[in-house]
């Protein structure tokens, strides 16, 4: 089943909706990621505290794929460039 985010607010109720029902606690989780259980439950508040990769290693742990889809109507928009080395946001485990 797909889940539309299209506010930062809709990512906190489906991480832990989606942890729910693979039945696992937030120790669980936790331990699947080697991190403690406040952790967990403080993304679970709070998602905008892990960078990219660290909910990429959180959906993964709950056997979900991140799926970008383009709604954009226009396709002669130039790409967007990477970001430069380093400047990627950095969250904490």
């Amino acid at each position: 089943m797909d889940y539309l985010i299209a506010i930062p607010d809709q990512l906190a109720p489906q991480l832990r909706s989606l942890r729910k029902v693979r039945q696992l606690s937030q120790g669980d989780l936790a331990r699947k990621l080697g991190v403690s259980q406040s952790r967990i439950a403080a993304i679970e508040c709070n998602p905008a505290t892990v960078s990219a990769g660290q909910l990429l290693e959180l959906l993964k742990a709950l056997h979900v794929d991140l799926v970008l889809r383009d709604t954009g109507a226009s396709t002669d928009k130039a790409p967007m460039a990477p970001p430069a080395a380093g400047t990627s946001p950095q969250g904490e485990w």
